[in-house]
């Protein structure tokens, strides 16, 4: 098996850990904000969810990246190069740059709980925009194989 081809699948396992995550997050999760759930089982599971989260997801964001950068280089740097020349090229750009800021998102996110200073309207906010990129990147990650204009 070649790089690219462990790259892309360590790749698609990071992906679906974290994208996973963030849907398990946004759809399932969110029953806990709501008057069924008393405020002290809320904070019980988001305490153990946090302590997960801080421990699995780091790890899992570094691959995910770090196996997207191996893929670019082997493969997709000539593309890089003139990214506006075709359909994909522009669609890896797009892909690559929500990437990036689903990353300094999640670091915000990161640095902000580890300081204790992560409020709920922060959370709300970093939720609802890692969400819609991560929607966009997925979408992004098969659209470029098959949409052209």
């Amino acid at each position: 098996m070649n790089l690219y081809a462990v790259a892309h699948i360590v790749h698609l396992f990071c992906a679906i850990a974290f994208v996973g995550g963030v849907f398990f997050e946004m759809l399932v999760l969110s029953v806990l904000h709501t008057k069924r759930v008393s405020r002290e089982a809320r904070r019980e599971v988001e305490k153990a969810m946090s302590y997960r989260a801080v421990r699995v997801m780091p790890p899992v964001v570094v691959l995910l990246f770090l196996s997207g950068l191996v893929m670019v280089w082997v493969r997709y740097v000539p593309v890089l190069h003139h990214p506006f020349d075709s359909p994909f090229g522009t669609m890896l750009l797009a892909k690559i740059v929500l990437a990036f800021s689903v990353l300094l998102h999640f670091a915000v996110a990161v640095v902000k709980m580890a300081r204790g200073t992560l409020t709920v309207g922060w959370s709300k906010y970093i939720h609802a925009v890692v969400f819609s990129h991560m929607l966009l990147i997925v979408f992004l990650a098969k659209a470029m194989f098959y949409l052209v204009w």
